[in-house]
């Protein structure tokens, strides 16, 4: 019997032992429990993470599911915030979620210790990066109250200003970022651009501003100074500039970023064509229909002459923007260049896209075999699950 026993602990001792690692959440359904919560967070100086979300979104479910039970996540998150819940319709939930300005489900405040409001998140945020998130928002936050209590005595150099703004900026807190860069840009920039001025103006600049041509004069500097951010501050720029020359019809404006931004990205991006992209989006957008599908002709007929691949890259690009408004002119439009570019070369995308813009001209019967003749020249799984699933699709309409 003791024999028995001492094996009977031995086994207990070394038996591995599973435990469904999650994050452990308050569920919370009145202002009441709200309120204990927070006080909670304050008492053990925890940041407070309050995910609101529904329960018919699929996206939220994919967080309970992949992200929340993943044990990097539960480990951090029980260890450092205390993480609230609430569904976003319910009474209490659907007046704190007009008090945060919800923007979509699934949403995540994040609060301080004191209960500021730090920082959000918006959408499916797969594990790795909401680990990198909140680190970033409890690291940086710590960061920002020795800052901004030197920003209110006046006493902020401005390398401190400079990176203060960019703290804030990485914590997610966008609307204090946008004021604080403001008046950085107002108050401090000079002629020439400062390592810390590149820093701030490279995500709120568009190509238009007085120090464009100094900025873009030394990419090797601004990859150095921008670091891994360099393509997101590229981006920023690109949108910005696209958005005011759409709204102030300036095709200047684009021609620049087409011969100035495109080589300043193109050693780190293997995208399609930037020099015509910011064409073809500023004709769509500002609705001259005729004039982007004359662009995309001439430059088919003459310098990009026989080019399916480039051709293929325009007019899925049209198709993708167009596919809320499905416009009649742009789909016949499209329909013939996706043609011309199989008469060069059969290829999945190729069929693929011409069976959606079918779709789009209630061709049911030729979308199908042009989806079917797409399955033929899949060669990747995930290419067969695009056609099983849009054929499923078609199939029930």
């Amino acid at each position: 019997m003791k024999i028995k026993s001492r094996i009977l602990f031995i086994l207990l001792f070394v038996a591995p032992i599973t435990i469904n690692a999650q994050v452990e959440f308050i569920e919370v359904e009145t202002l009441a429990e709200m309120n204990a919560v927070k006080k909670k967070a304050s008492d053990q100086m925890l940041m407070l993470y309050v995910d609101v979300y529904a329960t018919w979104c699929g996206p939220c479910k994919m967080m309970d599911s992949e992200v929340y039970t993943d044990p990097a996540v539960a480990d951090y998150m029980n260890t450092h915030y205390l993480s609230v819940r609430m569904d976003g319709e319910s009474d209490f939930g659907r007046m704190y979620a007009s008090e945060q300005q919800l923007e979509g489900y699934p949403s995540m405040f994040i609060f301080s210790d004191d209960g500021e409001r730090v920082s959000k998140i918006v959408g499916f945020t797969p594990a790795e990066e909401l680990i990198a998130n909140l680190t970033s928002i409890n690291e940086g936050f710590s960061k920002v109250k020795s800052y901004r209590a030197q920003y209110q005595q006046g006493k902020l150099e401005p390398e401190e200003f400079a990176e203060y703004i960019t703290v804030v900026r990485d914590m997610g807190n966008q609307e204090e970022a946008d004021r604080l860069a403001s008046e950085y840009m107002e108050r401090v920039i000079g002629p020439k651009l400062s390592d810390n001025d590149i820093s701030v103006v490279a995500f709120y600049m568009d190509m238009d501003d007085s120090w464009w041509e100094v900025f873009s004069s030394d990419a090797d500097r601004l990859r150095r100074v921008l670091g891994d951010d360099y393509m997101l501050a590229m981006e920023k720029i690109y949108n910005n500039t696209l958005v005011k020359a759409v709204e102030e019809e300036r095709v200047d404006l684009i021609s620049l970023m087409a011969n100035d931004l495109a080589p300043l990205v193109e050693q780190e991006t293997i995208s399609w064509d930037l020099r015509s992209l910011p064409f073809i989006q500023y004709y769509y957008y500002t609705n001259k229909i005729d004039d982007l599908i004359s662009y995309v002709d001439k430059r088919f007929a003459t310098d990009r002459k026989d080019d399916h691949r480039w051709l293929y890259g325009a007019s899925s690009q049209i198709t993708d923007m167009d596919q809320q408004y499905q416009t009649e002119q742009l789909l016949k439009k499209e329909l013939e260049w996706y043609a011309s570019c199989i008469a060069l070369e059969e290829h999945f995308d190729y069929y693929f896209y011409q069976g959606m813009v079918q779709f789009f001209l209630r061709d049911r019967d030729k979308a199908k075999e042009s989806f079917l003749k797409a399955e033929s020249l899949a060669s990747t799984q995930e290419q067969h699950e695009m056609v099983e699933q849009v054929m499923g699709y078609v199939n029930s309409q």
